[in-house]
């Protein structure tokens, strides 16, 4: 966030992408996003997850989002510009299989951008139109704080945090353990919770964390959706056991995790949590 003096000013193309000037994005890629369907939604995919983290037995112990989870991605020739979007896309999804008040359907980018600036209108992180000069019909980058704006105005109770320093990576890594983690009391080796997926924004990227696991060694994985690959053909169905074995699970499995030495590539991270009413739910 950029401060100068006490108060807040514009970001640049650092932070907003190389549109961080646009007033209004291309007509062609603005229907696209106005036509979006749910062809790039999968849903299902935790459950599998949970099946390929019963056969790696270098698992030592691993916590999964609820299985209401859907795996979001960019539409083919949407450009690089909307994964924050995306990642709150997939929160809404699992908030709406919950609450009938939010519809059935995903929000497009372009509803979410409405959304997001009539957050603003009503005071609630309204820095966010000074920092970013206004998103509706725009390709600019939008992060944490656009999303709890998004969930903050529908009554939707929401916790920020920041990480940051050398050892980002490691308090990231140890609140998203505690998140998961205390939402069980089981003994399992592979655990499939009710909490809700975290909104992850690390310097010039978003993704959504579905869970995280620990090796026997000791090393600790983030298990993640990013709206910049689609999901492999294999997870889009139930998975068979032969699917799940060997290095066809391997493979499977290399796609969704995250290392905490790729993490402590960055010396800053953010996180959006969901707060859910009552135990677990």
């Amino acid at each position: 966030m950029a401060v100068a003096n006490g108060e807040f000013r514009r970001l640049g193309k650092k932070e907003l992408g190389p549109y961080a000037l646009e007033e209004q994005m291309p007509g062609d890629i603005a229907k696209l996003l106005q036509d979006e369907d749910s062809s790039n939604s999968v849903a299902g995919v935790v459950p599998n997850l949970a099946q390929l983290l019963e056969h790696d037995s270098d698992v030592e112990k691993a916590y999964l989002c609820t299985d209401n989870a859907v795996q979001l991605s960019k539409l083919p020739n949407e450009g690089a510009h909307f994964c924050g979007y995306r990642n709150m896309q997939m929160l809404w999804s699992v908030l709406a299989s919950m609450n009938a008040r939010l519809g059935s359907a995903k929000p497009t980018v372009l509803k979410l951008q409405a959304l997001i600036e009539d957050a603003w209108d009503v005071g609630i992180n309204d820095h966010g139109r000074i920092l970013t000069g206004g998103i509706k019909g725009t390709r600019k980058h939008v992060g944490t704080s656009e999303a709890e704006a998004l969930f903050l105005s529908l009554d939707i109770p929401c916790r920020g945090q920041v990480f940051s320093g050398k050892d980002a990576s490691t308090q990231l890594l140890d609140s998203v353990e505690a998140y998961f983690s205390d939402s069980t009391s089981s003994s399992q080796r592979v655990n499939r919770t009710n909490r809700m997926p975290i909104f992850l924004q690390r310097p010039q990227h978003s993704i959504t964390i579905v869970g995280i696991q620990k090796m026997r060694s000791g090393k600790r994985r983030l298990l993640i959706f990013d709206p910049a690959w689609s999901p492999p053909s294999k997870v889009r169905s139930p998975l068979s056991e032969s699917d799940c074995r060997g290095w066809k699970g391997q493979l499977l499995l290399r796609r969704y995790r995250k290392s905490q030495r790729y993490f402590g590539r960055f010396k800053e991270f953010e996180t959006l949590e969901i707060e859910q009413r009552g135990p677990d739910s």
